[in-house]
């Protein structure tokens, strides 16, 4: 009885020391958000695009995990340059993600706006790690 006991105590001090995707850790998420134009271009006739950062003040949020259904766990607003940073990361599973404008056009005189999720998932798998996210590009077309 007394090596059950000890066996369960083992399993249960064993089971508890696992850390869960989270804050605590020493490994860092960052990135940038980046928007697109796309127009016609009335010199050449030709589709051109504008590439730039242009979202100060935009929001990006964590989820610690990757289920894109949970709700989000901390959010970072990002700088003047669109850089956003996630520091204090355990080893795991993560998901990003920022909203994009969009506007449908219904007829020449109304436009119905409305904001969509953008995801990126990413995983830590070493302690101490800087992990860069490709770039969330928000398309803007008229």
């Amino acid at each position: 009885m007394k090596k059950i006991a000890i066996f369960l105590l083992f399993g249960i001090l064993f089971y508890a020391c696992k850390k869960e995707e989270g804050e605590g850790g020493t490994s860092v998420i960052e990135g940038r958000v980046y928007k697109i134009y796309t127009f016609q271009n009335s010199q050449t006739g030709l589709m051109d695009t504008l590439y730039y950062q242009l979202d100060a003040g935009k929001d990006v949020y964590i989820i610690y995990s990757n289920d894109e259904l949970a709700i989000y766990d901390d959010k970072f607003e990002t700088d003047y340059n669109g850089r956003y940073r996630f520091e204090f990361l355990r080893n795991g599973d993560y998901t990003l993600y920022t909203y994009a404008d969009s506007t449908v056009e219904i007829s020449s005189t109304f436009d119905i706006k409305y904001e969509y999720p953008i995801f990126k998932h990413i995983k830590i798998s070493a302690k101490n790690s800087e992990n860069l996210v490709d770039d969330f590009v928000i398309e803007k077309n008229p």
